[in-house]
């Protein structure tokens, strides 16, 4: 009975620690995303966010129904960046697009 008491207790404190990461994200990330900017005070430098800002927010997003609509805008951007660069990807960087397309595809399945 101990080792359960002790597993609740854990079990809180990790509870704790999550929605203060939920709090941090969605103070981070507005709500009303993607009309938003990811980064307040940078929209005169970058009006569009890159792939890589939109990946970042999607692994950070926690709300289980914005999720579907995270992943779907970094796949867009991802997809709109391979069309724009077309044959000057390098092999490197061909293989960082895969790779984050897979932890998006894995995302969404481990959401599901």
């Amino acid at each position: 009975m101990k080792g359960l008491l002790q597993f609740r207790v854990l079990r809180s404190e990790t509870d704790v620690r999550e929605r203060a990461r939920v709090a941090t994200a969605e103070a981070q990330y507005p709500r009303n995303f993607p009309n938003a900017s990811l980064h307040p005070g940078r929209e005169a430098a970058r009006p569009h966010p890159t792939w890589q800002d939109l990946y970042g927010a999607a692994l950070v997003e926690f709300d289980p129904a914005k999720l579907p609509e995270r992943v779907e805008a970094a796949c867009q951007a991802i997809h709109q960046h391979r069309v724009q660069r077309g044959h000057t990807l390098t092999a490197e960087e061909r293989k960082g697009l895969d790779d984050a397309l897979r932890v998006l595809f894995t995302l969404m399945q481990r959401a599901a």
